[in-house]
């Protein structure tokens, strides 16, 4: 099966996902390429730094800064795949031997014809920013699938984890789910959850919840693979919805003894 992953550039949550796929399970399926677009897409930069800022206040803000310098840094080593850790999507491709290439937006008729031409089988969305349109899903001839940080319906929408967290859920969720024209509302393939632990802060709690994500995206994959994948349909009358945190909430967030790093 010939697989293309959409996704951005984030050495911190994104990677880490990766990461765990390609040392695991890099050799069952064939990744025609890795198209990585825009931190956060078109999102305002300014108003992107603001955000973090007030989730991260300004001394974590700061230290998220130095770790995307940093990998930005190190990111332009030459690594073997045996390496113990990358610090960029690209170097990690590099190693992996799997063309990596950057795109503006997923949705033009460059992109389309692009996947047709390398016969994709199935694109897998990790953290896309930008809703896909009707024809690019579809145009692989198994679909697209997104993976989503939450139990779907519930918590469709920005910062899933953040907001299982702030409703005080003791567990949080992961949907491998099929991707319509509607956020968050294709039929699911794969449900899990995993347990929070005390006092984990949300940093934490993504970077391993992202690598779980990995050993799920697998097991959907073999499904795909053998034709053995059992699509349910979810209840989006139950669902909801949400977007980034405003400030009041993000000070909830803390006076619920939450911590963002």
């Amino acid at each position: 099966m010939r697989i293309e992953f959409l996704t951005q550039e984030d050495p911190l949550y994104i990677l880490p996902l990766f990461e765990e796929f390609f040392r695991n399970y890099a050799g069952e399926c064939q990744i025609t390429r890795v198209s990585c677009c825009r931190t956060m897409g078109n999102r305002s930069r300014v108003q992107m730094a603001r955000e973090l800022t007030a989730l991260y206040g300004y001394w974590g803000f700061s230290r998220l800064l130095w770790r995307v310098a940093v990998a930005r840094l190190l990111g332009f080593r030459q690594l073997e795949r045996q390496a113990n850790r990358f610090f960029s999507l690209a170097q990690l491709c590099r190693a992996f031997g799997v063309d990596y290439v950057t795109v503006d937006n997923p949705n033009s008729s460059d992109f389309v014809q692009g996947i047709k031409n390398r016969n994709s089988d199935l694109i897998v969305s990790v953290a896309c920013p930008f809703i896909l349109k009707k024809l690019l899903l579809s145009t692989p001839p198994l679909g697209c699938i997104n993976i989503h940080h939450a139990p779907l319906p519930r918590y469709k929408g920005m910062m899933p984890t953040f907001w299982q967290l702030y409703h005080g859920e003791r567990t949080v969720g992961l949907t491998v789910h099929y991707m319509g024209e509607k956020l968050d509302e294709g039929d699911a393939l794969l449900q899990e959850s995993l347990t929070v632990e005390p006092g984990e802060s949300l940093d934490a709690l993504i970077c391993r919840s992202k690598r779980q994500a990995a050993h799920c995206l697998a097991r959907v994959l073999r499904q795909l693979a053998t034709g053995s994948a059992e699509r349910r349909s979810l209840n989006h009358d139950k669902g909801t919805y949400f977007t980034f945190p405003t400030v009041a909430q993000i000070r909830e967030f803390q006076k619920r003894g939450l911590r963002a790093m």
